[in-house]
């Protein structure tokens, strides 16, 4: 069994972009929350997903992206990282990356 994960970035102007990626593995949206950033907002270039602002940033741009949804699926995977890898990258970025400042300044030198 695989997850369909699905996640989005919601700019300024509450403009939304979606993505879906099957990973291999099963998990949930509760095993990854509690390494959310104030409990709602991750990064996913942190955690080897894809991030889906447009660069360069405008004044409505941010870094921050939300969960939608995790469910099983029989779909084979579309990304190389395994459902267990992604909540081990969860727990490390929550606990060391999370970082606003930090992180804004190394999404700004990548535009």
């Amino acid at each position: 069994m695989n997850t369909r994960f699905e996640y989005l970035y919601r700019d300024g102007h509450n403009y939304k972009q979606y993505n879906e990626v099957v990973l291999a593995g099963k998990f949930t949206l509760d095993q990854l929350r509690p390494h959310l950033y104030e409990r709602n907002h991750f990064m996913p270039s942190e955690v080897g997903l894809d991030d889906l602002q447009e660069f360069p940033y405008r004044d409505c741009d941010h870094i921050w992206h939300e969960l939608v949804s995790a469910e099983p699926t029989e779909d084979a995977p579309t990304v190389e990282v395994t459902a267990e890898e992604l909540i081990e990258r969860f727990k490390k970025a929550g606990a060391v990356i999370w970082d606003t400042e930090a992180v804004n300044e190394r999404m700004m030198e990548m535009a």
